[in-house]
């Protein structure tokens, strides 16, 4: 070691080895910039530069070598052979070509990185001792073995170092730290084989300049050493313009990648090298945290399988797939993988887009709960309740157990939405929904198909008496009073206050397999047991008998025979005077429908009126009923009122007032010829619509008697609410009249309330003398009843409803009201 520093500094010209180390670090730094630009370019683009890298490297270290020969002074004119010269600058370019070359494809490989390294070495050492046989035109050279070898040595050990740390140059401290090792390897190598080398002078031969002096080779060293600084310059000004080229790619990537909502990142090699804020939103994560990790440590672990064959696929073949990745607290996201290959920073990638989509699969749920889901109880619909059904059907079929199914209906519902309005029928039905939920097991299911209808799937039930006892607890459970925040209208001004609501339920049951082998067949037997408890007066259980089917088979074929009575002609008129009340002159006929059925002969309207209310074929029947009425009273030879019933439905059609004056004046019969008996019915839904739709069939004239007067809660209110004509008396209240003294109380409490308004009182269901001496007595306008005449049908040509001699007729009723008056006693 002292031998070589002192052949350094007493055989050397210190400035000119200063500028040698110079050229040489400026070589080395030009030479490792070149090999960090080859880093970045793709793989067809790799040659140009290593061969730009090699050129720098070997021209750089020429000129180290040559221009600290020229400042050696080994004792005498030195003088160098051309050829050799000019092989050892080729032997350097070479050399170090294959050196990069082997580094360019040893990746991390150990092994090939000590062998680029050796052939770096080999390289340096080549051109070193070629360079220095050039002296044997002037001298005879002897060189020393053991620094021979230590220079060599020395050189291969700090060229490894330097290709090994060469594996990554994208940051200026390791481009340093490589120029460092590449210096010294060389500097090493030069200075080590000169401490080897002795020279003993000769005379030179005139070979006509094939050898180089001090001054041409100080020409060739200097114009080779300008080559190397223009080539270190236009290295440096080459990166800085790819850097600042790439900085803006990169700017505007990120610029991009952060305006968009999906999550974009860039993968080299299986490792994340960029990602967008969305990204870092989505993984929960810093940039720092995610880049450099592998790719597959974002996924879950049973996609990776699916991602690593999305990285073996063309790009033809790769499409749009959903896969599950993992943020850093470790939940799981839905998300929708697309990938392209690209290019970034000069070097091939992989762009990867992942669209969220987990607010996707929350709408779809929504959307699917919805549309299975009742949107007021949240119940399930009648789509979710047959997807249940029919799966605790096929359970039960294979298990071998049974279902029950359960139809309720919640009692005197109607009033709470017509009296308290529909959000206080809203809130009860929730209320009611939580109520029943609270005795059902979680296996069960509690659906709502309609207004205030419920359905309940009661799975793995054993017993009828387990059956029973849960629909009880239902019925018993809706049957306690409802605490319900509502409204309550005062004067202009409305206030807020809890309404205590009692209803009630109903329940029919039927069981599987026993009633229904089939979800439908099932269902309707649960209707049908529903059924026969409204029948029956509601607020009970009932089960599902077969002899309920018949019933209702048979009261469906009466509705679907008297769906088609009209147009047969099976319809008929019946007609029954109302007399007055002092003289029993026929003031009114009050026209009564019967149906003529041919094989049932005379059905009763007790029992085909109620089913065309509920079939909603009352308003045809009402209809025809009023147009025939008029009709015959149109014909009639005397001008006697006739009475019509109206029922609630019929009246509250759109446009019921207009039909009725479409009706009078159709058949040319005065208005005030038609009387309208209206039930207390027709205010329920909506009272001011009623008052409305009266008010209009007061401007026509049509008189408008109050029907089944007393019977109703509430017929005092109607009475204020609107001023009829007349109110008719149950008849009820009449045959009880010496049997009741409540009922004589009654009647003549009604009379003096009609009077009293101004109203005429008609009584009912007249049938005795005692009867009519009674209700004489106590002053009632007209009667009507079996005593008078039973309804009477027209048939043929006759112009009048009265049987017989109309003049004999009108006599005989005369002649009962002759006899006096009895004295009514209460």
């Amino acid at each position: 070691m002292f031998k070589i520093i002192a052949c350094v500094a007493q055989q050397h010209d210190l400035g000119l080895v200063a500028i040698s180390a110079g050229i040489c670090l400026l070589g080395c730094f030009s030479t490792v910039t070149l090999m960090a630009e080859a880093e970045q370019a793709e793989r067809r683009a790799l040659l140009p530069w290593l061969l730009a890298a090699a050129a720098v490297f070997g021209c750089s270290v020429w000129s180290l070598h040559f221009v600290a020969m020229l400042a050696f002074h080994p004792g005498g004119q030195a003088a160098y052979d051309l050829l050799p010269t000019a092989a050892s600058i080729a032997i350097a370019v070479a050399g170090a070509l294959v050196a990069l070359l082997i580094r360019a494809q040893a990746g991390h490989v150990p092994l090939k990185v000590a062998a680029a390294g050796v052939a770096l070495a080999a390289a340096i050492a080549g051109m070193h001792y070629t360079g220095v046989g050039a002296m044997a035109a002037s001298s005879v050279l002897v060189f020393e073995g053991a620094y021979v070898h230590a220079s060599l040595g020395l050189c291969a050990a700090l060229a490894v170092i330097a290709l090994a740390r060469a594996g990554d140059l994208t940051g200026l401290g390791r481009r340093i730290e490589v120029t460092l090792w590449l210096a010294l390897a060389i500097c090493g190598l030069h200075f080590t084989g000169m401490t080897a080398l002795t020279l003993a002078p000769v005379a030179m031969q005139e070979e006509g300049g094939s050898a180089l002096g001090s001054t041409q080779l100080g020409l060739a060293v200097g114009l080779v050493s300008l080559v190397v600084l223009a080539a270190g310059l236009a290295a440096l000004l080459m990166q800085r313009h790819l850097m600042r080229r790439r900085m803006d790619e990169l700017s505007r990537m990120r610029l991009l990648g952060n305006l968009a909502h999906e999550v974009l990142l860039i993968h080299r090699s299986g490792r994340v090298v960029e990602i967008n804020q969305a990204g870092l939103r989505l993984f929960e994560t810093t940039t720092g945290e995610i880049v450099g990790r592998p790719v597959l440590d974002l996924f879950s672990e049973a996609d990776a399988p699916a991602v690593m064959r999305r990285s073996r696929c063309r790009p033809e073949d790769l499409r749009p797939e959903e896969f599950e990745i993992r943020t850093a607290s470790g939940l799981l996201v839905p998300v929708e993988l697309s990938c392209r290959p690209i290019e970034y920073l000069g070097r091939p990638a992989t762009a990867v887009a992942l669209r969220d989509l987990s607010q996707r699969r929350r709408d779809e749920a929504r959307i699917r709960h919805l549309a299975l889901h009742d949107a007021l109880t949240d119940l399930p619909n009648r789509t979710l309740l047959e997807e249940r059904l029919t799966l605790a059907l096929e359970n039960a079929a294979e298990n071998g157990t049974s279902v029950a199914l359960v139809y309720l209906d919640l009692d005197r519902f109607k009033p709470v939405n017509d009296f308290h309005g529909h959000a206080a029928g809203d809130a009860l039905l929730v209320q009611a929904a939580k109520r029943m939920l609270a005795e059902l097991r979680p296996t069960d299911t509690l659906a709502r198909i309609g207004g205030d209808e419920f359905v309940i799937v009661l799975a793995h039930t054993r017993t009828l008496a387990q059956v029973a006892e849960t629909a009880e607890r239902l019925v018993a459970a809706l049957g306690r009073a409802f605490q319900i925040e509502g409204r309550i209208e005062d004067g202009s001004r409305g206030r807020s206050e809890t309404l205590r609501i009692e209803i009630g339920a109903s329940a029919g049951i039927a069981l599987y397999p026993s009633d229904g082998s089939t979800s439908e067949s099932l269902k309707r037997a649960a209707d049908t047991a529903l059924y026969r408890v409204k029948d029956e007066g509601r607020g009970a259980v009932r089960f599902f008998e077969a002899a309920m089917d018949e019933q209702l088979q048979a009261r469906r074929r009466i509705e679907h025979e008297l769906s088609g009575a009209i147009p047969r002609g099976e319809l008929q008129l019946y007609y029954q005077p109302i007399v007055n009340g002092r003289t029993g002159e026929i003031e009114t006929f009050e026209a009564l429908i019967r149906w003529h059925h041919p094989e049932r002969g005379c059905v009763s309207p007790a029992e085909f009126i109620p089913l065309a209310e509920q079939t909603d074929q009352i308003a045809r029947i009402g209809a025809w009923v009023l147009d025939t009425a008029c009709a015959a009273a149109a014909a009639w030879s005397h001008p006697w009122r006739v009475s019509v019933n109206v029922s609630p439905k019929q009246f509250r059609q759109p446009g019921f007032a207009a039909g009725v004056a479409a009706v009078l004046g159709r058949h040319g019969l005065p208005p005030g010829r038609l009387v309208l008996e209206i039930t207390e019915g027709v205010f329920i839904q909506d009272a001011a619509l009623a008052v409305e739709v009266l008010t209009a069939l007061r401007t026509l004239g049509v008189r408008l008697a109050l029907d089944d007067f007393g019977t109703g809660y509430s017929s005092l209110s109607y009475l204020q609410r609107f001023k009829f004509d007349k109110i008719k008396v149950d008849q009820s209240f009449v045959r009880r009249l010496g049997q009741h003294a409540d009922s004589l109380t009654i009647v003549r409490a009604i009379t003096h309330l009609g009077h009293n308004l101004g109203l005429q009182v008609t009584v009912e269901g007249v049938e005795t003398q005692e009867q009519l001496a009674v209700l004489r007595e106590l002053g009632c306008d007209q009667m009507q009843g079996y005593l008078f005449a039973r309804p009477t049908p027209m048939t043929g040509p006759m112009t009048t409803p009265i049987a017989g001699s109309p003049d004999l007729e009108r006599a005989r009723l005369r002649s009962l009201f002759d006899g006096p008056q009895a004295k009514a006693y209460a």
